[in-house]
């Protein structure tokens, strides 16, 4: 399931994001690091590859935070799905709002609870676009 998937990740901390990115590659995600939103922007705009999950630290630095990436995502490539991580608990209602599946992913999380929040996240995806 996980071959041909893109994840783009905005993660701030470097020694948060190289773990998990090489975790999630061995798993078989292509995976496009970046630590702010501003660089995930350029990256969506550039429109050189199709990215299936964006997971963002919900207080992303950039000019958006992680709820304003989402929200950009929901406009502009409703198609890509939005796992937010991080988020406290009077967040949790605008990120479900916000992303599909059980968006929420409180830090630190454990690797393998994401691989399979983006697993659901990525079927109801295909469920949603099924001709």
């Amino acid at each position: 399931m996980s071959g041909s998937h893109c994840i783009l990740m905005v993660e701030p901390d470097v020694l948060v994001r190289q773990p998990i990115a090489e975790y999630l590659r061995e798993c078989g995600y292509k995976v496009v690091e970046t630590g702010n939103t501003d660089e995930a922007l350029v990256v969506m705009n550039a429109g050189t590859m199709a990215v299936d999950i964006i997971l963002a630290d919900a207080q992303a630095p950039g000019k958006l935070d992680g709820f304003g990436l989402a929200r950009w995502m929901r406009q502009n490539r409703p198609s890509a799905k939005v796992i937010l991580a991080g988020t406290v608990a009077n967040e949790a209602k605008e990120a479900g709002d916000l992303c599909e599946d059980g968006p929420r992913l409180s830090k630190p999380y454990d690797p393998q609870l994401l691989v399979d929040r983006i697993k659901r996240a990525i079927a109801t995806r295909d469920r949603i676009n099924k001709p």
